[in-house]
């Protein structure tokens, strides 16, 4: 299983053999619904075993199709991580899964190519950023991936203010107390103790602050800020690094599960990893009328083979099957899947990735005209 981005798509175009196979199932992370799924995965292997032996396969041979497949599905630890999705990719020389977080609809695909238009989604789902929780009992910072948040332990800094105070003398007395939510010191003062209180959560945080910038400027990405209203104010004003985000998660953060992390902190960086989407979708208004875009399947999968597509838009769940012919330049439009036809819109998708073209994987009514396929193209002969 890999991380699923533009060069794990590549791959698989790479692997595919005369005949290969797309398997989509929704799955559960836990609960009864989700002690279904190997049950759904073993029933939807069957009807495309069927269909298999129904193109002429021997059934030993298909047999040992998936024989990799039932050896990973089988092992006890699968189906205990599971997210909302499972996608997998096999042929006679190659086997790869995917446990992704959207709801595919159940389905399979047998043809010449993988399947690889509901992975589009995906890789534009997010990259890597950094989530700094702030707080006096222990500040944390969490590196968000897509495949999984880890929390990025920093060394030789105190992370609570506890800690600081042990390094930290001062000359005025500070008081301290050990406060009853989110365990550990909580630091203030009454009367002129307040300003000294202030310099040292400044001090704390700015300290924070040195350690994290260092870090981020090694691997970039956002960064999102997470806390009382009164640390991050002290934390931005102290802030050196250059894409520290405007919004933040505000509130104690000492008792939220990284899942809570996760979900609050995509709601602030999606705008910011939708930002190239949104400017490629305004190019393609721009050019109205111009015959630098497209909105036809036809023509978009010529263009596509021919290296014409500079950006291609693909809607998620939307099939047009039907046959290409690059000898000639001619397609063919068909209702079914059926013959020498083939999923059009995948099919223009892996020529655009072979010739380089940027893709982005969308909902049909966020793809420019709410068409079925669309198209930026570099040129028009």
């Amino acid at each position: 299983m890999s991380v699923v981005n533009r060069e794990t798509i590549e791959k698989l175009i790479s692997e595919t053999q005369d005949v290969n196979v797309t398997i989509f199932i929704p799955t559960h992370k836990k609960g009864e619904e989700g002690k279904q799924d190997s049950i759904r995965l073993k029933n939807i292997i069957q009807k495309t075993k069927n269909e298999l032996i129904e193109k002429g396969w021997k059934e030993n041979r298909v047999d040992e199709l998936f024989k990799p497949v039932y050896t990973k599905t089988e092992e006890n630890q699968f189906w205990l991580h599971q997210d909302k999705g499972l996608a997998l990719y096999v042929n006679e020389q190659y086997f790869d899964f995917f446990k992704i977080p959207v709801s595919p609809k159940e389905n399979f695909y047998i043809s010449d190519n993988f399947l690889i238009t509901p992975l589009l989604e995906l890789q534009n789902h997010h990259n890597i950023y950094h989530v700094l929780l702030l707080s006096q009992s222990e500040t944390k910072m969490f590196k968000v991936a897509p495949d999984e948040t880890t929390q990025v332990k920093f060394e030789s800094v105190p992370t609570s203010m506890e800690e600081h105070l042990k390094y930290h003398v001062h000359e005025r007395s500070v008081q301290h107390h050990t406060g009853t939510s989110g365990g550990g010191a909580v630091f203030h003062g009454q009367g002129a103790d307040v300003d000294e209180n202030k310099k040292e959560l400044e001090l704390f945080l700015k300290h924070i602050e040195n350690k994290v910038t260092k870090y981020l400027k090694r691997v970039n990405g956002p960064l999102v800020l997470a806390g009382p209203d009164k640390m991050i104010s002290y934390y931005k004003k102290a802030n050196k690094y250059f894409n520290l985000l405007d919004n933040h998660i505000i509130g104690n953060c000492d008792t939220k599960s990284v899942q809570e992390i996760e979900e609050e902190s995509w709601d602030i960086v999606e705008a910011y990893f939708r930002e190239e989407i949104l400017s490629d979708i305004e190019r393609f208004n721009d050019l109205q009328g111009s015959e630098l875009i497209s909105t036809d399947v036809s023509d978009i999968v010529k263009g596509a083979y021919f290296g014409k597509v500079d950006t291609l838009f693909v809607p998620m769940g939307f099939h047009q099957y039907g046959i290409f012919d690059p000898n000639k330049n001619r397609v063919e439009i068909s209702d079914k899947l059926n013959g020498e036809a083939v999923d059009l819109i995948n099919y223009a998708a892996i020529s655009a990735l072979r010739n380089g073209s940027t893709l982005y994987g969308l909902p049909q009514s966020e793809v420019p005209n709410n068409s079925g396929l669309a198209a930026i193209y570099r040129y028009k002969s």
